[in-house]
Order: C-alpha cells, then structure tokens, then sequence
C-alpha cells in the first residue's frame, strides 16, 4: 500500500490532475462534436469525411516523421532547460521539413478515394490544412512536457478543444459540412499563441549524449510504429467501404466512439509520467514499481467498466447518436472489450517499449497486426459483416498486448 500511495504522490505532483482534465476534456468535447455534426450533417457526408479523416488519422502519426516522439525521448533525457530548447528548436526545423512531405503523402495517397467519391478534395483539402496545423500544436505540447510543464501543457490543451468545438459546433450549424470541414482546419492553429519565441531562433546543436544518426532512427521507427499502430483504425474502415457503403462506415464508425475514446485513460498516467519513465529506463526496481501499481488501478476499473458496458449496449447508442444506430449495440461491447484488454496490455507495455528505446519491436509488433487483422477481416466481413470485423479488431488488439508484454518481461530480466 506504502508503494501504491506513492504512485499516486507522483502521479499529483507530476500535475496529473491538470493533464487529467486536460484528456477528459479533450474526449468530452470531441464527443460531444462527433454527436453534434451527427446529427447535424447527412449520414453520407459523415461517412465521406470519416474515410479522409480515417486517412489523415493514419498519416499524422508519422508527424514530422517521428520528430515529436524524438523530441520527447530525447528531450527528457537532456538534464538541463537551455539544452532542452536548443534541442528543440534544432528538432522544430528538421521535423518541418520532414512534415511538408508527409503533406505530399496525404495528398497522393488520397487520389484512391477519387476513384470511387466525387466531389472528395475539398475535404483533403481541409484536412492538409489540418496537418499542417497539428504539427505545430504537438510541437509546442512536446516542448512544455520536456520541459516538465505539464500545467501549461494542460492549459494549451484545454483552451484548443473548448475553442476548437464552440468554433465547429457555431459553423456546422450555420453552415453545415462545410462548415464542419472549416472548424476542422483551423482548431490546431490555435496552438500559435502559446509559442515560445526562442524554440524558433537560429541556434548551434548542442553536445549531446547521443548520436545524431541514432536520433533520426528513433524517429523513424517511432513514426512507423505508430503510423502501422493507427492504420489498424484506416484498415477496418476502407475494408468496410470496400465490401459495404458508406452507411456502414457510419454505423461501424459510431459504435466504436464511445468505446475507442475509454483509450484515453490509460494515457493519462503514461503521458504524465513518460518523461520520467524515460528517465529511468534502466531502473528495474522503478519500472516493475510503476507496472504494479498501474495494474491496482486498471483491473479493477476494466472490470467495473465492461459490466456496466454489457447493461448499457442495447440503448446506449440510440440514446447518444439517434434511432438510426440501435442495431449496434454488440459491436460497441466487442469494442469496449477489446479496449479494456488493450488497457492492461497493449497501452501500458507500447509505451513502455517506446520509453526504453524498443521502437523496433514496436514496429514490429505492428506489422504483424496489421497482417493478422487483414487475415481475420477478410474472412469475417463477407459472412458476418461489421460483427465480424468488430471481433477481428478484438482478436488484434489482445494479440498485440500479449506480444508487446512478452517482450517487455524479457527485457525486464536483462537488466
């Protein structure tokens, strides 16, 4: 209990609770977007957008080709503040760079869609706009976590997606998709008026600890890692627009809300304590300290939250997004099972794997996922529809887990 009391101690001195709110907010106002514009928009625009949107959500975790993730590994390592700041802003360059051909990828990737969709570059059209944006809200959140200002991490957070949902929520009512697809574009330059002047000012690398080759190839593979990790969100929704229409992409896409946004709790302690983790990445007795107490939290919360799940599935839907979404009451409890699993494992033993440096065995791991969820969905989507794609994520999501944990154990007994 002496351990368990400890955790929390650093939990709220890390301001876990700032970062808390910050998360809470961040998924109750994006919920409470995705309920209005459904409601608000076509069930044919909303399906449309989701496609580009399930592209971009792929694409932007590869921001900067991985420079935010460096920036975050590295930076935390750095022990004093001004080295801190000229390591990002050496980062900030490089990774813009690196961003705008990201950009390029979006857009030649995209060009699949107009085969089938008309009228679809509008919305790629906003959404680079969005990409561009986002880039420079991650950068300038990593920059305050590394510098272990999680208050103003929080702030900067809070303020973008209160604003950023009044803005989508006045433009889509007046508007309608267009203006949805407005709000969307410009949330994440909100973040520019919390910039920090001496993050853009020419300055010298510093000495570091690390080679420069070893950085740029943390940053590659963690931008692998979490591009192969988001195209299992891009997989399940082309296939089913493949083998359905874009109803189903909606019907499928509103199930899983409201389960898929449970994922941010878990992220509440990693993203508060990563940089510490990070510094202890060799500390065996640390590492073993924070998975123990993790798990005195999040198996007794899964539990409580799968059999509340299993009493709501039946209503829950209908009652949030409207009668046209009653059928899917399964498929959102599948996917609140999956979630759970992927609370205890997938979420806590990813990251851990990424804070000790194991990106290639993340990236790995995801490969390997995305494979398996092909295979499975193949043959569940033609006989079962979107249950069988539900369980195919399910079977995913446990797999990577229970890979992810085994080596993170292993890497455990070496040190």
């Amino acid at each position: 209990m002496n351990n368990f009391t400890l955790f929390l101690k650093d939990f709220f001195k890390n301001k876990g609770l700032m970062v808390f709110s910050s998360m809470l907010i961040e998924k109750l106002v994006g919920l409470i977007n995705v309920i209005f514009v459904v409601r608000m928009i076509s069930e044919k625009d909303y399906g449309t957008i989701t496609l580009i949107a399930s592209l971009f959500g792929v694409l932007i975790t590869m921001n900067g080709f991985g420079t935010i993730q460096g920036l975050l590994r590295y930076g935390s390592l750095e022990k004093e503040a001004k080295d801190k700041t000229i390591l990002a802003n050496f980062i900030f360059k490089e990774g813009l760079k690196r961003h705008l051909l990201l950009m390029l990828l979006f857009v030649f990737c995209s060009i699949f869609y107009e085969l089938k969709y008309e009228n679809i570059w509008v919305i790629i059209v906003f959404f680079l706009i969005r990409m561009l944006g986002v880039y420079f809200y991650s950068f300038i959140l990593s920059y305050y976590r590394i510098q272990y200002q999680n208050n103003k991490f929080s702030i900067i957070s809070i303020f973008i997606n209160c604003f950023g949902v009044l803005i989508s929520i006045f433009l889509t009512y007046y508007t309608g998709t267009m203006g949805y697809l407005i709000s969307l574009a410009i949330t994440p330059w909100l973040a520019l008026f919390f910039y920090k002047k001496e993050i853009y000012l020419p300055m010298s690398l510093p000495s570091l600890d690390f080679e420069i080759k070893e950085f740029w190839n943390y940053c590659l593979n963690s931008s692998f890692t979490y591009l192969f990790s988001e195209t299992l969100f891009m997989i399940d929704v082309f296939l089913i627009g493949y083998f359905l229409n874009e109803e189903a992409v909606a019907n499928y896409k509103v199930a899983i809300i409201l389960p898929m946004n449970l994922m941010f709790i878990p992220l509440i302690f990693i993203q508060t304590d990563l940089p510490k983790i990070i510094s202890n990445s060799s500390n065996k007795s640390y590492l073993k300290f924070y998975i123990h107490n993790y798990y005195k939290i999040f198996i007794p919360l899964t539990i409580i939250i799968l059999i509340i799940g299993y009493f709501i599935k039946d209503w829950i839907l209908q009652f949030v997004f409207g009668n046209e979404y009653q059928e899917n009451g399964w498929i959102f409890f599948i996917i609140l099972f999956s979630v759970c699993c992927n609370m205890c494992l997938r979420n806590l033993y990813g990251n851990l794997l990424s804070a000790i440096g194991y990106v290639k065995q993340n990236t790995i791991i995801s490969i390997i996922s995305i494979i398996l969820m092909v295979l499975l969905s193949l043959i569940t989507i033609p006989f079962f529809g979107i249950i069988g794609l539900a369980i195919s994520l399910a079977l995913t999501f446990i797999s990577m887990g229970i890979c992810s944990a085994f080596i993170f154990r292993s890497y455990l007994m070496k040190i």
